[in-house]
């Protein structure tokens, strides 16, 4: 592996780590759900005010695109510098197909977890994610979607703790621990509309 390559390596970890902390950040923030819609309406109409929050906006669209394009491009030299497909096997036995697949997944529901969010017009965003999680289907597709997140972050931290020199092996409890507590913490909002 060239310095170039590494060093590539390294800013894709980076840039995940970026996107953990604001996965973090999100998760606390929704947590707001749970002590009412003033509470929680609040905080967004003021947090979206600041422009802090343009440049987060503006930082996660340009390293989530960063991120994208520089696994597959990895993905398609490690294919071509074989000769055939790349044949590092996933831990446990999962197929490669499916990784990319989930990560796929993950791409989607980012995209219009977003949309659904930003763009679209809602005086109260409280009400509006309870009338969201009071739909069976968009339950399952948010509920999917966290799963999704999940996984991959715990492939992801597992990877960018052994890019970083960590050994993943003794953070391994860290990593799973933290990510079930980012799982636990977002289901609870659907859960909380649907109890």
């Amino acid at each position: 592996m060239s310095f170039t390559s590494i060093a590539v390596k390294k800013l894709m970890a980076f840039a995940g780590i970026f996107w953990f902390f604001y996965v973090i950040f999100h998760m606390l923030s929704l947590l707001n759900f749970h002590f009412g819609e003033n509470a929680f309406d609040g905080f967004y109409v003021w947090f979206n005010q600041l422009l802090v929050y343009q440049l987060m906006l503006l930082m996660l669209v340009v390293l989530l695109g960063f991120h994208v394009i520089v696994a597959l491009s990895r993905q398609f030299v490690n294919n071509i510098s074989k000769g055939q497909a790349y044949q590092k096997s996933y831990p446990y036995g999962v197929p490669r197909f499916v990784a990319w697949a989930g990560a796929g997944v993950l791409f989607i529901f980012i995209i219009v977890h977003f949309m659904q969010m930003k763009l679209l017009d809602k005086p109260s965003l409280y009400q509006y994610m309870l009338e969201l999680f009071s739909q069976p289907v968009m339950l399952i597709i948010y509920t999917l979607g966290v799963i999704t997140l999940s996984t991959h972050l715990h492939h992801a931290l597992t990877n960018v703790l052994q890019t970083l020199g960590i050994s993943s092996k003794s953070y391994h409890l860290l990593v799973v621990l933290l990510v079930l507590i980012l799982l636990v913490g977002f289901i609870s909002i659907p859960m909380s509309v649907i109890l």
